[in-house]
């Protein structure tokens, strides 16, 4: 009777050590959230954010002819996408810059009010990122007060990172807000001409992989472009055979 007990003790040891080397080999090095912006001019390719079939978060610009569509048409079905505010914020160039765009030169009141019609507008976002913005991202007293309304309605904030300058890390620490900052852009180049620009592409989601195994996670910025979706969804074999896990913005921030 003890021998056998002792042989079934051995083979449930046994088998939770497979288990355990079955778990620890499969389990994900790293993690990389994909973020695509500038989604509201249009109705385009979000057949292929469908497609892709792995968790993105569509940064969608306010107060465009598409931007509840866009909003409305990523979430239904029960989609695994997530939906983000893409918040205009004055650039040091100024160049293109969307009506509404919240500016350093305004009063408190006027930048909330700008920011609360703009998180109104569209449904069911869980964070916001910074459109352009390499000017006000510089500016504590702007960020500080964009972040107070952040905390009051519980959403998150993604540094787009557009200037190395930025305050956002410290603001949004002083407020307590959960935050991340992007680690890559993955199609902002000269270089636009169609086979180059998709290798360009691939071999920052490459860059972007590297730094998701180094530091754990990463996120990457890419833009509503046939290429870029594209791209990604190419990519993602490669990635998880990497033993990358493609997540939701939201998994990374804190």
């Amino acid at each position: 009777m003890k021998k056998k007990i002792l042989i079934a003790a051995g083979l449930a040891l046994t088998i939770l050590i497979i288990i355990v080397i079955v778990h620890l080999s499969t389990r994900p090095k790293g993690y990389i959230a994909f973020v695509i912006d500038d989604w509201g001019y249009n109705n385009r390719y979000i057949d292929i954010v469908a497609e892709i079939d792995r968790p993105l978060t569509i940064a969608i610009l306010p107060n465009l002819r598409y931007s509840r569509y866009v909003a409305k048409e990523v979430k239904k079905d029960n989609s695994i996408h997530d939906v983000i505010l893409h918040l205009p914020l004055e650039s040091k160039t100024d160049l293109a810059a969307e009506i509404d765009t919240i500016r350093t030169s305004m009063e408190e009141d006027e930048m909330l009010k700008i920011l609360g019609n703009a998180i109104k507008g569209i449904p069911g976002i869980v964070g916001i990122s910074n459109h352009q913005g390499s000017k006000a991202t510089e500016d504590k007293r702007v960020m500080e007060t964009v972040f107070k309304k952040l905390k009051e309605d519980d959403l998150f904030f993604l540094d787009s990172l557009t200037t190395p300058r930025s305050v956002c890390s410290e603001a949004a620490r002083d407020i307590g807000i959960r935050y991340a900052k992007r680690d890559v852009f993955l199609d902002i180049t000269d270089e636009t001409e169609s086979e180059h620009f998709e290798a360009y592409i691939k071999k920052q989601i490459q860059k972007l992989t590297d730094t998701a195994l180094k530091n754990g996670k990463a996120v990457g910025i890419g833009h509503n472009i046939e290429v870029t979706l594209n791209a990604i969804k190419d990519s993602i074999p490669e990635m998880e055979k990497r033993r990358i896990k493609i997540v939701p913005l939201k998994k990374i921030v804190k």
